[in-house]
C-alpha cells in the first residue's frame, strides 16, 4: 500500500481550501494562507509532491511566490499548478513563465481538477522513483569503484612482490655459492684460513644487508601516507628505478632519464611513486606481450611535469581517455593499474594523459599549482 502524497495548498480563502480538501481527500493537504509561510514550509519540508497556488494573495501574489520557490534548490523540484479566477491569456502566460507546470481557471470542473492533479502526482511519483534509482546506482558505482581501487592496489602489490623476487635472485644465488664453497672445503678436509673464512662471512653479511635494505625500500614504497610535501620528481623516479632495476635488467629493458627539474613539486610523494611504478610496469608488460626488440623507456622531467615514453608500439584501437577507465586495459590484464594511476594523480591536483608517438606510447603527468 502506497503512502499518501502531499499537496501544499496556498490560498487565502477558507471556503476554497475546504472544497479542495474534500476533492483531494486521498492526499495529505497542507493549507497555507500567505506566501511567506508557504515558502518556509516548501523549503523546509522534503515530502511535498505538488503545490496548488492561487494568484490573488495578500502581500505577495502567486507569481512572486512561484518565482521564489523555483529559485530555491530546496523547492525548485516541486511542480506548481496555478488555480485562479484570472483567465486572460497574459495571466496564463505569466504563470508558466514564473515556473508553473499547469493552469486551472476558477470556477473549475471537479473531474478536470482531479485529472490534472493526479497526472502531476503520478509524474512526481515517477520522478521520485527515478531519483531513488539514480541514487542507488550511484551508491552501487561507488562500491564498485572502491572494489576496483582495492583490486588495483592488490595488482600493484603483486607486481611489487615479483620485483622483490627478481631483486633477490642474484643475492640468493651468491649466498648459495658462498655456502656451497665453504661446505665443499669442509667436506674435502681442505684447510680454510681464518682470513678466507672471515672474507666469506663479510661477503655474506654485505649481501644480507643489501637484501634487508631492499625490503626497507619496498616497505617505504607501499607505506600508507597522507602527507603532502615538497618533493623532487627526479629523486622519486630514481628511487623507483632502484626497486625495479633487477627485473628490467633481466628483461634487457634500457631506461634513459633527462631531467631539467629546478624546483620541487608539492604533493604526496608516495602516491606519485606508485603511479610511476604502475606506468613502468605497464610498459614492461607491453614489451613482453609484443616481443619488442631492444625495448627502452625514456623519461623526461621538467618542473611539475614528467613524460614517460616507450617503444612498445603504442596503444591500439582505444581512446586515450578510455584507457584510464577501470574496465579497459592496454595489455592482457584488467587495466586497474592505469585506473589507479589516474585516481592518485587527480587526487594530487594533477592531470595524466596518454598519446602515441612513432615508436610507442607516451604518458604525461603534469601537476597544477596548489593553492594553500
Amino acid at each position: 500500500m502506497h503512502d499518501k502524497q502531499t499537496i501544499l495548498v496556498i490560498n487565502d480563502t477558507k471556503e476554497n481550501i475546504d472544497v479542495l480538501a474534500e476533492l483531494l481527500s486521498e492526499c495529505d493537504l497542507l493549507p497555507v494562507k500567505d506566501g511567506k509561510s508557504a515558502i518556509e514550509i516548501a523549503t523546509q519540508e522534503n515530502n511535498i509532491d505538488l503545490i496548488l497556488l492561487d494568484i490573488m494573495m495578500p502581500e505577495m501574489d502567486g507569481f512572486e511566490i512561484c518565482k521564489i520557490l523555483k529559485s530555491s534548490s530546496e523547492s525548485s523540484h516541486i511542480p506548481v499548478i496555478f488555480l485562479s479566477a484570472k483567465n486572460k491569456q497574459e495571466d496564463i502566460q505569466k504563470a508558466f513563465e514564473a515556473g508553473g507546470v499547469d493552469y486551472i481557471t476558477k470556477p473549475f470542473y471537479p473531474n478536470e481538477l482531479l485529472s490534472r492533479v493526479n497526472t502531476h502526482l503520478k509524474l512526481r511519483a515517477y520522478e521520485k522513483d527515478l531519483e531513488l534509482r539514480v541514487q542507488e546506482e550511484i551508491q552501487k558505482n561507488k562500491i564498485k569503484e572502491q572494489i576496483i581501487y582495492q583490486q588495483s592496489k592488490q595488482a600493484a602489490l603483486g607486481e611489487l612482490l615479483m620485483h622483490i623476487a627478481d631483486q633477490w635472485k642474484q643475492p640468493l644465488a651468491s649466498l648459495g655459492s658462498i655456502n656451497n664453497l665453504i661446505k665443499a672445503k669442509f667436506e674435502s678436509d681442505s684447510s680454510i684460513s681464518k682470513n678466507d673464512y672471515l672474507k666469506s662471512i663479510k661477503k655474506s653479511e654485505d649481501i644480507i644487508i643489501f637484501m634487508a635494505e631492499t625490503i626497507e625500500t619496498f616497505k617505504d614504497f607501499y607505506k600508507p601516507s597522507t602527507d603532502n610535501k615538497n618533493f623532487s620528481i627526479t629523486d622519486s623516479v630514481i628511487d623507483i628505478l632502484t626497486i625495479i632495476e633487477g627485473t628490467f635488467y633481466f628483461d634487457d629493458i634500457k631506461i634513459y632519464i633527462i631531467s631539467h627539474e629546478k624546483e620541487p613539486t608539492f604533493g604526496n610523494e608516495n602516491e606519485f611513486s606508485q603511479v610511476i611504478f604502475s606506468i613502468l610496469s605497464n610498459s614492461r608488460e607491453i614489451f613482453k606481450l609484443r616481443n619488442t626488440i631492444n625495448p627502452e623507456i625514456r623519461i623526461t622531467i621538467d618542473n611539475k611535469k614528467i613524460s614517460i615514453a616507450d617503444n612498445g608500439g603504442g596503444i591500439e584501437d582505444k581512446s586515450f581517455d578510455d584507457i584510464f577507465l577501470p574496465s579497459v586495459s592496454t595489455k592482457n590484464s584488467s587495466g586497474v593499474g592505469l585506473y589507479l594511476a589516474k585516481v592518485l594523480i587527480e587526487k594530487n591536483n594533477g592531470v595524466i594523459t596518454a598519446a602515441n608517438t612513432k615508436d610507442g606510447a607516451i604518458f604525461t603527468i603534469e601537476f597544477l599549482t596548489w593553492i594553500e
